[in-house]
């Protein structure tokens, strides 16, 4: 995770210091928060005139926006911290629900059809007959991308996709797993 400062005008070494650290120990052990922008600039409003302070992050599949304008930068970069520690923990609480609710293994089992080594991708032929695309980033569980065979038996997850389904997630299917 990067942390760039936009015109951190009104602010100190230690206070841009502190709001780092604050921003690094909501990364900690996770790799969720990608890009994080702090910008200040004085506002223009006529009448809530000010300094504002705007936190954007570019999270895993969101961003996150977070503004507050207060009459001192100090407070205005405190308040956005709070509210953007606030939205973080709310998407990472929304992935989790959306986690549990879904179901434990594969949906789908399939074989491998054909692998693009070179491009990044395949194609799976599904038990119910229908061939489904995959990317290298689909592949997971111990899986190895570039040592997959065609023939062999995988387990996925699918979604549509702009040109049909795909492969969300390939996965050794399970030990109980019906042969092709």
């Amino acid at each position: 995770m990067e942390i760039h400062w936009v015109h951190p005008k009104g602010l100190g070494e230690e206070e841009r210091r502190l709001a780092e650290d604050r921003i690094r120990e909501l990364a900690r052990d996770r790799t969720d928060l990608i890009d994080v922008r702090i910008a200040t600039h004085e506002s223009g409003h006529h009448r809530h005139g000010g300094q504002e302070v705007r936190i954007t992050c570019q999270a895993r599949g969101k961003e996150i926006v977070a503004a507050r304008m207060r009459p001192d930068t100090g407070q205005a970069l405190n308040e956005a911290l709070d509210a953007f520690e606030r939205e973080v923990w709310r998407m990472r609480d929304r992935r989790t629900q959306e986690r549990s609710s879904r179901p434990a293994g594969p949906p789908e089992l399939g074989v491998i059809d054909e692998v693009f080594v070179g491009e990044d991708y395949g194609f799976i032929l599904t038990d119910a007959g229908e061939r489904v695309y995959f990317h290298r980033n689909a592949v997971s569980g111990g899986l190895d991308f570039e040592a997959l065979e065609e023939g062999q038996r995988v387990g996925l997850n699918l979604e549509g996709g702009e040109k049909g389904p795909q492969a969300t997630v390939v996965l050794p299917p399970p030990p109980d797993a019906p042969a092709p």
